[in-house]
């Protein structure tokens, strides 16, 4: 992995524990402010034994909420619903605001920590129960609220025209207000986390994927190279060993000629390991004609292409590559042809062969040499007449300078 690379993915790593830890924060300081309201706005009378009820079972509600906000931290929260803390916490919510509704009606604020609760699971919940939790809650203390309250309730606001019109007065408004605002805060702030866990796992996904295409992309370098190195030096050994007894001086040579393809193939193998080995038209069509003459078959190689460049042209020698292998490997050919020009606003490459042997399927040359076109909008044909077998490569001179980007 490159440095960049791995600074990039502790950059991510960062953020996203940021991510987390800001959430948390979030969450507990909504939990407080909802519990601090609860106690402020809904204490008028300390020394009753329901108020006492009230703010011991808020307080409760409070740290239970504390408590549950880690369980809406995880990659899958479904799991929390059942947890003991949420279901204590739900208990807890709803005997205040019971407590709360025994008459005389002891005021909306007492109300928070059922909204907190419900505000909690509906992030913990799947599909649709996301949107509807929060509304039953609101439409659960709003009904049940307004069927015990009193709309000249006590306060010094009673008389004012709200009141008077049958309607709660601007304080109850407010924290009604503030209760719409919090039954929907732990949603969102979930949600945003859980949008960059998505995010984080999108990211570690296309990481894989890049290691995966990567091995990929070696194993079909690796394929290109040495199949052909390999088939050459099989077909040259067992033409040494022919030679052997008759011509030992022939068969010395050929026994040189595989030294030498033996250094190349490892030092290729270096070289794709170390990702710097550039691959030229001239030098592999020299090389191909080269092995294909030296296993009997007359090869003519054409090339009317100046203007090609690196990157195409690395493409069109493993295609000229994988042919010649091909050729020695299933076909009785003894006579050969590799023409490389520009036809009609294209490159054409066409390799020929006049012994076509049987169609071989399962093969990975030709679908390895499809998708290394796929960036260059190339193709890949084969053609049979007879015992006359034709690969064309084509790739369009638009895409020489500018290879699409896609997947390969």
């Amino acid at each position: 992995m490159m440095p960049a690379d791995k600074s990039r993915m502790q950059a991510g790593v960062s953020d996203f524990r940021t991510m987390r830890a800001s959430t948390a924060v979030g969450l507990w300081v909504v939990v407080v402010i909802a519990g601090f309201l609860s106690l402020v706005l809904g204490t008028n009378e300390p020394s009753e034994p329901r108020t006492i009820a009230l703010i011991a079972v808020s307080v409760v509600s409070t740290v239970l909420g504390l408590l549950v906000v880690p369980l809406l931290l995880r990659a899958s929260v479904t799991a929390a619903a059942r947890h003991p803390l949420l279901i204590a916490l739900i208990a807890c919510a709803g005997v205040t605001w019971v407590l709360a509704l025994v008459p005389p009606f002891a005021g909306w604020a007492w109300a928070f920590p059922l909204v907190i609760a419900g505000g909690i699971l509906s992030c913990v919940v799947p599909g649709w129960w996301r949107a509807a939790v929060p509304i039953i809650t609101l439409a659960l203390i709003f009904i049940t609220g307004a069927l015990v309250s009193h709309p000249t309730g006590s306060g010094s606001l009673a008389s004012s025209p709200l009141a008077t019109a049958g309607l709660a007065s601007p304080a109850d408004l407010i924290v009604i207000g503030t209760l719409v605002l919090l039954v929907f805060t732990p949603l969102s702030t979930v949600w945003a986390l859980q949008v960059v866990l998505r995010l984080d796992e999108a990211r570690q996904t296309a990481s894989d994927l890049a290691v995966a295409t990567e091995r990929l992309r070696f194993a079909t370098d690796l394929h290109d190279i040495q199949g052909h190195h390999l088939q050459v030096i099989a077909l040259k050994s067992e033409l040494a060993e022919r030679l052997l007894v008759n011509q030992p001086e022939r068969s010395a040579r050929e026994i040189a000629d595989i030294r030498e393809i033996a250094k190349a193939a490892l030092e290729d193998t270096r070289a794709v390991v170390n990702d710097y080995r550039t691959v030229t038209v001239a030098v592999e069509v020299r090389n191909a004609a080269a092995v294909l003459r030296s296993a009997g078959i007359d090869c003519e190689a054409r090339i009317s292409a100046p203007e090609l460049s690196t990157s195409v042209g690395a493409v069109f020698a493993i295609a000229i590559r994988e042919a010649a292998t091909n050729v020695l490997r299933h076909s009785r050919a003894t006579e050969a042809g590799i023409a490389l020009c520009v036809v009609g606003g294209e490159y054409r490459l066409t390799v020929s062969n006049n012994g076509a042997g049987a169609l071989r399927a399962g093969g990975t040359g030709l679908t390895g040499l499809r998708e290394r076109l796929i960036p260059f909008l190339g193709t890949v044909q084969t053609a049979r007449v007879d015992d006359v077998f034709t690969l064309t490569v084509r790739i369009p001179v638009t895409a020489d300078s500018a290879p699409v980007d896609a997947p390969r």
